[in-house]
């Protein structure tokens, strides 16, 4: 029985580009569609990914079906990634920011009915399907309930960013993890576990991007382009000049060419800054709690050792 099988992007890919070509009748929609796909492709299907690992996580054995749950996964994720950036406004690269606000929309409005519909014609007992798909719903709207908080700025200390990261990033993360799990039959209190590892690495995984957003050295620094992260929140507390530019950005009390002249000594204090340390230091024990609860599943040390590999990697 090959209890772990290698993932393969190309054939989630294919199952996305023929459900598109399958209900979407309009040519030049179903081009602008495969553009997205394929750049998300590239990118990598990380979450459906997990799905996979997750449907195979011990009792289950390989199944071509999960090729279009991992497609309804990454159909969500696709159309999630572009309201975000759309909402952001801060990615002028990928594809969906390079065409009409309005025709991005409109294909992540198709993105997310085409999740559903694939994997409710997922080769599985309806019953698994319903209890997959009410799993998808309830994490979908926790994530949006973190993006709302996000969007808006609704947290005022460390420990509610770290809450809104866990619904925004969280959820999304334990959706696909979930999705997997629960349509190879797992009990639970599995599911209790999965869920809770999976939102632990959520944040392992926003907080990698945050401190990566914050050292990036180009224009699409999270710094510069006024993304409010935890990290960046920090800073803006310290005692210090630089801390008071950060300020004052945030305050429109200076604009972006105020700290691109000072953007040497404001990166050297960034990266002497006891908060970047901190920053390592919290990515660090969210990756260990996603591991030490992984380790609770009674299953095979080979699927936790897959799966401890891909946590830390994060």
């Amino acid at each position: 029985m090959e209890k772990i099988p290698n993932y393969s992007f190309r054939q989630t890919t294919d199952v996305m580009l023929e459900m598109v070509n399958t209900h979407l009748d309009d040519h030049d929609l179903r081009e602008k569609a495969a553009l997205f796909i394929m750049y998300k492709m590239k990118e990598g299907f990380l979450f459906s990914e997990l799905t996979q690992l997750h449907y195979h996580i011990d009792k289950c054995e390989k199944s071509h079906g999960m090729f279009h749950v991992s497609a309804a996964v990454e159909f969500l994720i696709l159309a999630l990634d572009i309201l975000d950036d759309l909402q952001d406004q801060d990615d002028t690269e990928k594809p969906w920011s390079t065409f009409p606000f309005s025709t991005s929309m409109n294909l992540s409005t198709g993105f997310l009915t085409l999740s559903t519909l694939v994997l409710k014609q997922a080769p599985y007992g309806d019953n698994l399907k319903s209890s997959a798909l009410q799993r998808l719903y309830q994490q979908v709207l926790q994530a949006v309930k973190g993006q709302h908080q996000d969007l808006n700025h609704l947290y005022q200390t460390e420990d509610d960013f770290l809450r809104m990261i866990k619904y925004k990033s969280g959820s999304l993360m334990a959706c696909s993890t979930l999705i997997g799990a629960i349509l190879c039959q797992s009990t639970r209190d599995e599911l209790a576990i999965i869920q809770e590892y999976s939102e632990s690495l959520g944040v392992t995984a926003q907080l990698a991007n945050d401190i990566d957003g914050l050292l990036r050295m180009d224009t699409k620094n999270d710094l510069l382009q006024k993304q409010w992260t935890l990290p960046i929140m920090l800073l803006s507390k310290e005692n210090s000049e630089q801390a008071q530019w950060i300020q004052d950005y945030y305050a429109k009390n200076v604009d972006q060419a105020f700290m691109v002249e000072r953007e040497e000594s404001l990166f050297q204090w960034i990266h002497q800054s006891s908060v970047l340390l901190y920053m390592r230091v919290l990515k660090r024990v969210y990756q260990r709690k996603a591991i030490d609860k992984m380790n609770e599943l009674q299953v095979s040390q080979g699927w936790k050792s897959r799966m401890q590999e891909y946590i830390e990697q994060v």
